[in-house]
């Protein structure tokens, strides 16, 4: 199955580099942007543009104005091209301009990534997108180049993510206990899920639906918004907010397509990527509280953890991630991201979490 994919994707792409699109043949460059998910949500009977659509369209049309037509952008939504991986790779290769993967495709090329999943660690959006527009996510960000992705936009993956299960309602670390829980392909959340008593297991996110209907998984780590527009809520009974992941969604551009610009459209690109993260993270910030109300108000039992019932959950989960990562990647990017959080919150006139 695997492999089918990967052969439909790589001949969609090929026919893509050989159609004849006026716009494309009028153009000095071509910019394709992929992602897997459809272009709205229905949140009751309100439509909502979806904040990776919303984020990859932005990009888009910015990229072709400020180029003055000399870049022509399109936009490849609902798995046209393949998955994130298979898109990812194509990026690397440059044989595909962009691409818009979470933090976890992007950490099988870039482990380094996995610094900002420390669970439990940010205390609201507004430390994360302080940490991740400053100079730590500058170079943590600068370091993925090297493996031939340049990340332009740093938009949400839903922002903080969920858990959603078929078993029973999370309300401590001990409901964790035993269940066979979904992550995404990153080995620090299936360190959190281990930590916390339960079992990980890597499902890609266009299976995720039939895995929990046919009971593969008990239940899932997964983002708010999505939860939604893949129809989730539909085979879950439970969902429990906690806000122990904040997760990005990237525009991820080929950096050997990115070195063949000439300067000024190089700073076109980054600047509409600039524009693109903005759009995103508007776009969730004002989906994911009505996601989450039409959860309760179809069925789903939501619960939230806070305070000391979140700080039980902190002291579970996050000294097991910590070791792992000062293992795997280095103490010092714990330490160094560890220290961007704290001045972070010390900025915003927070009281430290750490």
């Amino acid at each position: 199955m695997k492999k089918s994919r990967s052969f439909i994707g790589a001949a969609c792409l090929a026919a893509l580099a050989g159609a004849p699109f006026s716009a494309v043949a009028d153009a000095e460059f071509t910019l394709r942007v992929t992602n897997t998910d459809a272009p709205f949500v229905q949140i009751g009977d309100m439509k909502y543009p979806y904040y990776v659509y919303g984020m990859m369209t932005s990009f888009a049309e910015t990229v072709e104005g400020m180029s003055g037509g000399r870049i022509a952008a399109e936009v490849f939504h609902s798995g046209t091209l393949g998955d994130l991986r298979e898109n990812l790779e194509s990026v690397r290769m440059g044989v595909l301009e962009a691409t818009t993967p979470s933090e976890g495709p992007v950490s099988i090329w870039y482990p380094e990534i996995q610094v900002i999943t420390i669970p439990y660690v940010f205390q609201n959006s507004a430390v994360a997108w302080e940490v991740m527009d400053g100079p730590f996510g500058d170079a943590l960000f600068e370091g993925m180049i090297e493996q031939g992705f340049r990340a332009v936009a740093l938009g949400e993956n839903g922002g903080f993510r969920i858990w959603g299960n078929n078993v029973r309602p999370i309300q401590t670390p001990s409901d964790m206990s035993g269940l066979k829980i979904r992550t995404m392909e990153i080995p620090s959340h299936q360190e959190m899920v281990r930590s916390l008593g339960a079992s990980p297991t890597v499902v890609p996110w266009l299976e995720v639906y039939s895995a929990l209907q046919t009971g593969v998984v008990d239940g899932a780590e997964l983002p708010t918004v999505g939860t939604l527009q893949q129809n989730l809520h539909e085979v879950l009974k439970y969902i429990t907010v906690d806000n122990h992941v904040y997760s990005l969604s990237f525009i991820i551009v080929s950096e050997r397509w990115f070195q063949t610009l000439p300067a000024d459209l190089q700073q076109a690109v980054l600047t509409a990527g600039r524009i693109a993260t903005v759009t995103s993270r508007g776009l969730t910030q004002v989906a994911v509280n009505d996601v989450l109300a039409y959860f309760a108000d179809n069925g789903v039992e939501v619960t939230y953890v806070a305070g000391e019932a979140q700080q039980a959950f902190r002291e579970v989960a996050q000294p097991g991630v910590l070791k792992w990562m000062e293992d795997t990647l280095s103490p010092e990017i714990v330490a160094q991201f560890i220290d961007a959080v704290r001045n972070a919150e010390s900025k915003l006139g927070m009281t430290p979490s750490l």
